[in-house]
């Protein structure tokens, strides 16, 4: 299981500073290369003209099913909100089919301060079925639950031979982004990341 930093996050991410951010990945785009320049002005125009509106943090609906993504940067640390609800309703709408994993090989997914360890006051739900994603750019490249840590847990602690998961790599998770800051912070991290290494992978615009 992930060593957990839950209770830091909760903490560090109100503090966070979304436009200190953008601001910062630009500015150290824009001096790396003439493509970093490229790209860093189309970051400035999409900062300037398309979130300056934007509230970070993002306010999480009464009744929706949500999830919170803390992500570490050098400017502190980031909630990414993520859309339970409406990534269950693209898997059946896209029909797409779970992977099949031995507990024991999907255990490391699991944050352990994702698990109430308070049996009594554990309420089921299992409307939405077990997510995981890895993001090369969100999630240092690992697997993490963002839904059923108790299901993966609890086969694993009860020595089941096999869980349904739905697995999602990058770009597969992109709609599952809840707000648009959330969305926005992803591709800017996958254009800082080519940028960086001299790469054109994940996005071709």
């Amino acid at each position: 299981m992930i060593e957990s930093k839950i209770d830091y996050y909760e903490k560090e991410f109100l503090h966070f500073k979304p436009f200190e951010h953008f601001y910062a990945r630009i500015e150290e785009m824009k001096n790396i290369s003439d493509y970093g320049a490229k790209v860093a002005s189309k970051w400035s125009e999409i900062v300037n003209q398309s979130l300056r509106d934007e509230v970070y943090p993002v306010v999480h609906p009464i009744g929706q099913e949500t999830f919170s993504l803390y992500v570490e940067f050098p400017t502190g640390v980031f909630e990414c909100a993520l859309d339970i609800d409406g990534a269950t309703s693209l898997i059946n709408k896209e029909n797409i089919k779970p992977a099949v994993f031995e507990p024991s090989n999907i255990i490391a997914s699991v944050d352990i301060g994702n698990i109430n360890t308070d049996t009594s006051n554990i309420k089921t739900n299992h409307k939405n079925p077990v997510m995981v994603i890895q993001s090369k750019f969100l999630t240092d490249n690992k697997p993490y639950c963002i839904n059923g840590n108790h299901r993966i847990y609890e086969a694993y602690r009860n020595n089941e031979k096999q869980i349904e998961v739905y697995y999602f790599k990058d770009l597969e998770f992109e709609p599952f982004f809840y707000d648009i800051l959330s969305r926005s912070v992803y591709f800017l991290e996958i254009d800082y990341h080519n940028v960086i290494n001299n790469e054109r992978k994940f996005l071709n615009d």
